[in-house]
């Protein structure tokens, strides 16, 4: 028979438990989006050239119709060159399924617009969809593609930043391991804080070939964000990273009430990872975290003190009642591995890493999965700042391991489980790497 203290421990977690399952952050897209553009269509008639005609067409379209109190512009089916298109209030773009979108990559590829649709980084941008035509159909084969060709630059799909109650949804992205994610929550040129994404909706992406580093979506700032149903085929998925913009002594939250469902890493690096950089930022609840042959399923990051002069005087840190959980993992060979992951492997396997071919990234290397849940924000993990800055514990629900193919057996990989005293090999030059051809060189930063 139990005793009255133990009745009373489970009594105190049950409650503990029941707050916290109240506390969690909603998913309703109603709070997150609400659909305010007029029911007016017009349709957009393309020439198809490869050059910046059709990004001008598109333009002036969507400057009149914005003029006249908004609308909808449909994009028909075909093949189209796309970039720097400044989207304005009450603009929803809908993109049928037999469109296939490039960015123009002709000219000084030096020089040339690293963004195809540009959602409030001059002026503030209200009300506004990005979305396939049958815009809530989960089913790919709706859904609009976009094609990066492989080359020397760098492009995003959509940025997103001086922007209020939007949606962007239903698109398939064709990468070549371009070093940005396909879409980005940024600080606007004016660098006013005031001036981020609030209240919009990402969901249904589908991107193949990520850079290791990049992804799906990275939200650098941004407030009562859902993101639902991204799936991202290498690369970090959900990727709540944030450094916008973080000059002088502001210790100002830029992101909070960041709430992901669905989000799906394969062959990646993880399918979740966050790190607030010098400031406290808010919350987020992420549900449904699938990993599958991949570096891991979760990162954690600790916040950290900014070593230039004149930088943020804070270390930063996420809301202790952020949350995630219903995580499944499924280890194996393939999963994108950073150089800085090297340390977990003993010294025979390090050395076979060391000597294998890099990806098309020039960032990581195709080996196995190590673990669920990469930490160092944690006091367990060896984190020393605790309440002052730089630590912070998260809420962890369900973890589901559906195999034992992992180099870490337990749910947590801690920096000091690195393994010391290993000889160094030298890099071999991607060039002199098994076939690779000479003439292939790295992407630029």
């Amino acid at each position: 028979m139990k005793s009255t203290k133990q009745l009373i421990f489970i009594a105190v977690l049950f409650v503990t438990a029941l707050c916290f399952s109240q506390d969690r952050l909603t998913d309703n897209e109603d709070r997150f989006y609400t659909n305010k553009i007029p029911n007016k269509e017009v349709e957009i008639i393309f020439t198809g050239k490869k050059d910046k005609t059709d990004s001008e067409l598109l333009n002036a379209k969507i400057n009149s119709l914005s003029k006249s109190g908004g609308g909808i512009i449909r994009i028909k089916k075909g093949n189209y060159t796309l970039s720097d298109i400044k989207l304005q209030s009450n603009i929803h773009i809908k993109i049928d399924a037999e469109v296939t979108i490039e960015p123009n990559l002709s000219g000084d590829t030096k020089k040339m617009s690293s963004v195809i649709f540009d959602v409030g980084n001059e002026f503030l941008v209200e009300n506004v969809a990005i979305t396939n035509t049958d815009e809530n159909n989960e089913n790919k084969n709706s859904w609009y593609r976009v094609n990066f060709p492989k080359g020397d630059y760098r492009m995003k799909l959509i940025e997103g930043s001086n922007v209020r109650n939007f949606k962007f949804s239903g698109a398939q992205i064709m990468d070549c391991f371009t070093p940005f994610s396909v879409i980005v929550l940024n600080l606007a040129d004016s660098g006013d804080r005031n001036e981020i994404p609030f209240n919009g909706i990402v969901k249904n992406i589908l991107l193949t070939n990520a850079h290791v580093g990049y992804g799906v979506i990275q939200i650098q700032v941004g407030k009562t964000i859902l993101c639902k149903n991204l799936e991202g085929i290498g690369g970090v998925t959900l990727r709540v990273e944030t450094g916008s913009g973080e000059t002088g002594k502001l210790n100002e939250m830029t992101v909070d009430d960041i709430v992901g469902r669905n989000i799906r890493v394969r062959n990646g690096d993880s399918g979740f990872n966050c790190s607030p950089h010098r400031v406290d930022q808010g919350r987020f609840d992420v549900e449904g975290v699938v990993a599958i042959n991949s570096t891991f399923a979760v990162q954690f990051a600790a916040g950290f003190l900014d070593k230039k002069s004149g930088g943020v005087d804070n270390i930063g840190t996420f809301d202790s009642r952020s949350y995630i959980g219903n995580i499944t993992v499924t280890g194996g060979k393939g999963a994108q591995i950073k150089s800085k992951d090297f340390i977990y492997f003993d010294c025979a396997e390090r050395k076979e890493l060391e000597l294998k071919c890099q990806n098309d990234d020039f960032e990581s290397t195709s080996w196995r999965s190590v673990g669920v849940i990469r930490t160092n924000a944690t006091l367990a993990s060896g984190c020393k700042n605790g309440g002052d800055g730089g630590c912070y514990e998260v809420n962890v629900g369900k973890i589901t391991k559906t195999n034992t193919d992992f180099l870490s057996p337990g749910n947590y990989t801690y920096k000091n489980m690195g393994i010391s005293g290993c000889e160094k090999t030298k890099k071999l030059e991607n060039s002199d790497c098994l076939e690779r051809p000479k003439e292939t060189k790295k992407m630029k930063k």
